[in-house]
């Protein structure tokens, strides 16, 4: 076990996650309207802060390489005060470009905190538990990003924007400023650690990478579609995605238990066949309450990371498990970019039908993959997987 994960308890691991989130989803939610209000951004303005957005998750393996010379605790300390200043950035920022260089900040903050969350969990969960550890601090970061946009709604209410983000920056960065001095940053010596792809993980890369293809099209083209073809305006699509922060509270927690009662491949498999029929229905069902069943759904079997964490804790020793969740990361997000081009070229030239079809045969791909993950049945022993206190180690 790491020197300093001693120290570092779930309630920090899930402290942390839940000031991330408030501060996440304050962007999130006062983003577009700040850029529109204060900028005159145009389309073309937030579509390319947004894609730059991305090119933070394409550099997340830089978490790892953190992680050879510090504590994931102190990377994701240091990676919630970047977060604020981004954050900060944001709302000093005097143009469109510096309010990109404040999101960029943020984002870098965003993706490095990830991993080494992650990770920290892992290693403080017991073995037999690491879907149901998951499940609630996913229940709790859910909830954490309905606080934020209640926070934005509430302040916004007396103060400006700039005001706003000022404020909720403050905070972020004195909790993490506190985290960073607090938590140990030193390594064990006798720990070696190397940033690199190893070729017994690549199932877990493979995964990732199929799972980004399938989050940037959902991402991209499932709200677009019920905008486009169904004419949904902005108060309907707000209180649609309210809605699923506040669903995904609760299953979650459902999808992190049955990984830990029918094993992750059982829970991988499944979502991914249910996907592959949702999918299907984007492309050629019309009506609209049954679509927006499917987005909803489609939404919680996001939840399904939780078997992949699961599955990759039980076969990577502790001192690997950073570093593959930092590719499983880039991998993840290596279509940011191609996907949202690819897929729109499609729908504008083929119609909408086909770019949700290439959506059906990508998670149908990562459904026979799926079929490689072990069962629960096999055991995978990696001799680093002894139980351990589920509060603190």
């Amino acid at each position: 076990m790491a020197l300093g994960i001693k120290k570092v308890s779930v309630f920090t691991v899930t402290f942390s996650a839940v000031t991330v989130y408030i501060g996440f989803y304050a962007w999130r939610v006062m983003f577009n309207n700040f850029a529109v209000e204060i900028f005159d951004a145009s389309p073309t303005d937030v579509g390319l802060i947004q894609a730059a957005r991305e090119i933070p998750g394409l550099l997340a393996f830089g978490a790892g390489a953190l992680a050879l010379y510090f504590t994931e605790s102190k990377v994701a300390a240091i990676s919630i005060v970047t977060i604020g200043l981004g954050l900060l950035l944001c709302g000093l920022a005097p143009s469109l470009v510096l309010l990109g260089v404040g999101t960029v900040v943020m984002s870098f903050g965003f993706h490095y905190f990830e991993p080494n969350n992650s990770s920290q969990l892992l290693m403080l969960s017991n073995h037999n538990e690491l879907g149901r550890a998951q499940g609630k601090l996913l229940s709790y970061e859910a909830m954490a990003g309905l606080a934020g946009a209640g926070l934005v709604l509430l302040l916004t209410f007396f103060l400006d924007f700039r005001s706003t983000f000022y404020i909720i920056a403050a905070v972020v960065i004195a909790i993490g400023l506190y985290l960073t001095i607090a938590l140990p940053s030193n390594r064990a010596a006798q720990e070696k650690r190397k940033v690199r792809l190893k070729k017994k993980y690549w199932l877990y890369y493979s995964l990732s990478f199929l799972r980004g293809c399938r989050r940037h099209i959902f991402t991209t083209f499932a709200i677009f579609l019920l905008v486009k073809n169904h004419g949904l305006n902005i108060s309907v699509i707000s209180t649609i995605m309210l809605a699923n922060s506040a669903l995904t509270i609760f299953t979650n927690r459902l999808l992190g238990n049955l990984s830990d009662k029918l094993g992750e491949r059982t829970v991988l498999v499944s979502c991914s066949f249910l996907l592959v029929f949702i999918f299907s229905g984007y492309a050629y069902v019309s009506y609209l309450p049954v679509l927006i069943a499917f987005y909803f759904i489609d939404h919680v079997l996001f939840g399904s990371s939780i078997a992949l964490k699961s599955y990759l804790r039980k076969m990577a020793p502790p001192e690997d498990l950073t570093n593959c969740l930092s590719f499983g990361m880039t991998a993840n997000h290596i279509t940011a970019v191609i996907i949202p081009v690819v897929g729109g070229v499609l729908w504008s030239t083929f119609g909408h039908e086909v770019t949700f079809i290439a959506g059906a045969a990508i998670v149908f791909i990562d459904m026979l993959l799926a079929l490689k993950v072990p069962g629960r049945t096999k055991a995978i022993v990696s001799g680093s997987l002894e139980p351990v206190n589920k509060d603190s180690v």
